[in-house]
């Protein structure tokens, strides 16, 4: 494994879903809605009882993962909460009408999260592949230089 850094830009690419895991240690899935410097943006229901744990900056860690791709990638930061109703537009997609009235619902508030530090792990091809080159690393004694890279995130 190699021990490159890359940017938040680069391990965001693309559409990512992250399990968001508050303080208490619980999970949730969320779409990660956009993402600026070292700054990620969700949208959430003011009313779930995690969100209350985050009427003032609150330690959260944020877990991507796309098994397709064996990339996987852990950010910690700080989260708060924004009633901006400018910037919940800004957020706004029709996709999330499944779970609110439309970007003036009062319920809805949007969540950052402030990356502070991260890590990533990329691993090469498909699983199929990944397992045949472990394997093989394993016998010859090459398998930590095949099975792809390792590094930090940087903000």
């Amino acid at each position: 494994m190699s021990d490159d850094a890359r940017t938040l830009d680069e391990v965001l690419e693309g559409e990512r879903i992250a399990m968001l895991v508050t303080p208490d240690q619980r999970a949730r899935p969320m779409a990660i809605l956009d993402h600026e410097g070292v700054r990620l943006w969700f949208l959430t229901n003011r009313g779930a009882e995690w969100v209350d744990e985050l009427a003032t900056p609150t330690p959260m860690t944020v877990a991507i993962s796309d098994p397709q791709d064996a990339t996987f990638v852990s950010l910690t930061g700080t989260a708060r909460t924004s009633s901006d109703r400018a910037l919940i537009g800004r957020l706004w997609s029709p996709s999330l009408e499944a779970w609110f009235d439309g970007p003036d619902d009062p319920d809805v508030v949007a969540l950052e999260v402030e990356v502070i530090e991260g890590e990533y792990w990329d691993g090469p091809g498909t699983g199929v592949g990944r397992t045949l080159r472990g394997l093989a690393g394993a016998l010859t004694g090459e398998g930590r230089r095949t099975m792809g890279e390792q590094g930090d995130v940087t903000t």
